[in-house]
């Protein structure tokens, strides 16, 4: 299969996210449809040189393989046994039984988010959801997200349908409270600080100086190009964003609704 996509985009089995790519085409494979056909189809839609990782951009133009059959798959995100496999007298059996045993797994960390509360979620002026909690548990722990690692969801992840799962649990805790982007706008710009503790007051920091009409993003922005203080590092935390900061000098308040 490496030859083949090789061959149509040249080194597209060096991209990032060429195993998540390879996985769909399989899954294509087994529901009956030609994964070489499909992936010369979604090539062909647009061009493809001015992307980081063509892989990534393919998986997500080809069609969704979580509908191979009529079942929906142990977790949100995963596919369904195709009806092929799923009718094997010796892989039928014993994917379905792997299937149940992540499903009662994922019921497990359910249970046990009931019980404890995450450290990515310590937040006091933040409540979050019981099952938005319970929810984001399974998909850290199906993900094998670093416990340290205070953003909610973790990293992005490659794959249409983990992506928008992930999308999905993000845009619900936007809702509950907007501060929470600015913990992976923080990641962004400076990655060392997604197991900072300081990381929580950080983003609230950052918070209370949008309201106060301060582009708080170009503040983070500005901190992390310059890097850590020369003469005397912060009492805590990576990166210090206040309006006094030498980043801030020349920023100015945006515009105020009248």
């Amino acid at each position: 299969m490496e030859a083949s996509a090789n061959q149509l985009v040249p080194g597209l089995a060096d991209e990032p996210a060429w195993p998540t790519l390879r996985a769909h085409l399989l899954l294509l494979a087994v529901g009956g449809a030609d994964p070489y056909e499909r992936l010369h189809a979604a090539s062909d839609a647009r061009e493809l040189s001015s992307v980081d990782d063509r892989a990534a951009v393919l998986d997500w133009r080809l069609d969704d393989s979580r509908q191979l059959s009529g079942r929906d798959g142990p977790l949100p995100w995963l596919p369904s046994i195709p009806d092929r496999i799923a009718a094997d007298p010796k892989w039928g059996p014993y994917l379905d039984a792997r299937s149940h045993l992540v499903a009662q797994l994922a019921e497990q960390v359910r249970l046990n988010a009931a019980d404890e509360t995450p450290a990515w979620v310590a937040q006091p002026h933040t409540p979050v959801p019981a099952e938005l909690i319970a929810d984001i548990q399974v998909w850290r722990a199906a993900t094998q997200i670093d416990p340290n690692d205070l953003r909610p969801t973790g990293p992005p992840h490659h794959g249409y349908a983990a992506q928008a799962w992930q999308q999905q649990l993000d845009i619900r805790l936007a809702d509950t409270n907007p501060d929470w982007r600015w913990r992976q706008l923080l990641a962004t710009a400076a990655p060392s600080v997604i197991a900072d503790p300081f990381l929580r007051e950080l983003a609230d920091r950052l918070s209370n100086l949008t309201r106060a009409g301060f582009d708080a993003t170009l503040l983070v922005q500005s901190a992390a190009v310059a890097g850590p203080p020369t003469r005397r590092p912060p009492r805590r935390g990576t990166l210090v964003a206040h309006p006094r900061s030498a980043s801030a000098a020349s920023a100015q308040p945006g515009p105020r609704n009248s």
